[in-house]
């Protein structure tokens, strides 16, 4: 077997920025257009973001920032080093504004820098560095609000990252002027715009990206995410537990990408293993499904998803990918999950994997929510209904009576045991 390229062993670190602008009917986000002949995401509608250089991790630009190493790390809860912290919030400035030309930045005394001057250097190609020396810049990384850990799955891929994603404001009257060698065009969207002109084939979006639109769909602003999404603790290493017969649970702290919240996926199954809610787009979490489906000399054959909320599906386009596996949702769920996603109706009995479930239409906290009844060791696993775990989306209005009737009809399944993705 060929060894992998060493730059698929150890992803790339990256910074991505969610540039977010209020609207009159919600919050838009700016997706630029990869051009077609880009060797990496050729074609693709992303957010500005790209490879920490080394120059990012430079103390001397750090000092510019207004918060220290150590601030920066504790807006990631932790979960990032000080000098990685640094590295990942200047990297985030510099990429959107090399990208885009917005520069969050103000003067020494508060001021707003000249307009023409920041736009004069970004046509010129001038440093961040050496901008921020000849205009005596403080960069603002206290913008920089941050979400989220994205890291390239090891197949279909030339080329593997590990992005750090922070949400931002898009000042009033902030310059913007596109970087045709990396970017052809771009959009003003709000994320459940996006989100349809993806399911219409309008526009093509990577996993994270389509994720991180659900995450942020219902934001009005940066506070929004920051009073909501920001990270809670370090993604601590995955448990492993056997529930019953045929169940195991992988516990995992990464739910969506969100560094601290929790997500329990199950394995359902034996030999012919279907993994639920693998909502972890990490590596050690998938390394801890696919390494608890092997330890009971099981495969995975099938990945489902009880709702399209990012802390269940975080990690289902790796896990399908690692393994060639098909992905089952409810209806109304499509390719902001993947691209080839197969409906479970109500009343379906799943029979791929060796422990038969049937899917039950449980609407609620999302219109196409399911439960699956795994009747042969009594269990239910349940999704969101009986959720007391943090959220992996900014809150939206959840229909209450549907919700009602949701959790009535699993109690009306008799003696079960009641496993929810995310129970503290």
């Amino acid at each position: 077997m060929t060894p992998p390229h060493p730059s698929l062993r150890v992803p790339r670190p990256a910074s991505t920025v969610v540039l977010l602008r209020p609207g009159p009917d919600g919050a838009e986000v700016l997706l630029t257009h990869r051009p077609a002949t880009m060797a990496f995401g050729p074609g693709l509608h992303v957010f500005p973001g790209g490879a920490l250089e080394p120059e990012d991790r430079d103390r001397a630009l750090g000092r510019r920032l207004g918060v220290d190493a150590e601030g920066c790390s504790a807006a990631w809860a932790g979960d990032l080093s000080p000098d990685d912290a640094l590295g990942h919030a200047v990297a985030a400035i510099r990429e959107l504004f090399e990208e885009t030309g917005v520069l969050l930045a103000e003067r020494i005394d508060g001021s707003l820098p000249d307009p023409q001057q920041v736009e004069a250097a970004h046509l010129a190609g001038e440093p961040l560095a050496s901008l921020a020396e000849r205009l005596e810049l403080r960069l603002r990384a206290d913008r920089l609000v941050p979400l989220s850990r994205w890291v390239t799955p090891p197949e279909g891929v030339t080329r593997r990252y590990d992005a750090r994603f922070f949400v931002a404001d898009a000042a009033d009257g902030a310059g913007f002027r596109l970087d045709e060698r990396e970017v052809v065009g771009h959009a003003w969207m709000r994320p459940r715009d996006a989100i349809e002109a993806l399911r219409a084939g309008r526009i093509d979006l990577w996993a994270p990206t389509a994720t991180t639109l659900r995450s942020v769909r219902a934001a009005r602003g940066a506070d929004d995410v920051r009073a909501s999404l920001s990270p809670a603790g370090v993604a601590s290493a995955p448990t492993v537990e056997r529930i019953s017969p045929g169940i195991v649970r992988v516990r995992s702290h990464g739910a969506g990408g969100l560094p601290g919240r929790l997500v329990d996926t199950y394995l359902v199954g034996r030999e012919r293993v279907v993994v639920v809610d693998p909502g972890d787009p990490n590596g050690p979490a998938a390394d801890a499904i696919l390494g608890a489906a092997a330890a009971g000399g099981g495969r995975v054959v099938a990945v489902v998803v009880t709702s399209a909320d990012p802390g269940h599906v975080g990690g289902a386009v790796g896990m399908a990918l690692r393994v060639q596996a098909p992905v089952l949702a409810g209806p109304g769920v499509g390719p902001e999950v993947f691209s080839r996603v197969q409906t479970l109706r109500d009343g379906t009995v799943l029979r791929i994997g060796d422990v038969p479930m049937t899917a039950l239409e449980t609407p609620g906290t999302d219109p196409s929510h399911l439960a699956l009844d795994v009747p042969s060791v009594r269990s239910v696993l349940v999704g969101d209904l009986f959720d007391g775990g943090l959220p992996t989306s900014v809150p939206e209005p959840v229909d209450a009576g549907a919700l009602a009737r949701s959790r009535a009809r699993v109690a009306e399944l008799g003696s079960r045991r009641v496993l929810g993705a995310h129970d503290p």
